[in-house]
């Protein structure tokens, strides 16, 4: 590798994040938006029969959250930063993983507005909003206390390319390997 995951770590270790304000997923090309987001799932829980007192097993269907989830869910705990990772998200289908999400990217940069950092459009998630307790009224945004890294390595091939509309929502960092000034690399004399 050359070193994103290393650096992402290194990052939030120097600022002192703690790991519980680390929501670290890995996109794949059989990711999809369910398993980003959460869904629906059956579960078999135990009940007491009010009339037998037996014990019975009931199927029960929850809404199991997923990593962009958990992420708001942890940012509505705190007041400090929390921080959803999202490693190689070109290796899966980022517009179909992200879906309506997409909306929620575009922050508001204006500081002072009340609602500075946090999504500018919010989006309807009936799911998502059930689960982190919103009401009627209240709207599904990233807040601005949620940041999200991703890393992705652009020389691999086989793997999705991201759109301009999704791009130019995010802030890039190349970050090359430069072996010739690294000069304690166990390779560094290796002929290849």
């Amino acid at each position: 590798g050359c070193g994103k995951s290393f650096l992402v770590n290194k990052t939030l270790n120097e600022a002192n994040v703690p790991e519980k304000n680390r929501i670290r997923v890995t996109f794949h090309p059989e990711y999809a938006n369910c398993d980003f987001v959460g869904q629906i799932l059956p579960t078999i829980e135990k009940r007491i029969d009010e009339n037998t007192g037996e014990e019975k097993e009931i199927v029960k269907y929850i809404f199991n959250p997923g990593p962009f989830t958990l992420a708001i869910e942890r940012a509505r705990q705190t007041n400090d930063m929390v921080y959803l990772i999202i490693e190689e998200i070109n290796r899966g289908n980022a517009a179909a993983i992200f879906g309506d999400l997409f909306q929620l990217l575009d922050r508001e940069k204006d500081p002072t507005k009340p609602n500075f950092g946090e999504s500018e459009y919010p989006i309807c998630n009936v799911n998502m909003q059930k689960y982190l307790g919103l009401g009627e009224g209240d709207k599904l945004v990233i807040p601005s206390n949620l940041t999200i890294f991703a890393t992705m390595n652009t020389s691999d091939q086989n793997v999705f390319t991201l759109d301009t509309a999704f791009k130019r929502r995010w802030s890039f960092e190349q970050i090359s390997n430069n072996i010739k000034d690294d000069t304690e690399h166990k390779y560094k004399t290796y002929y290849i």
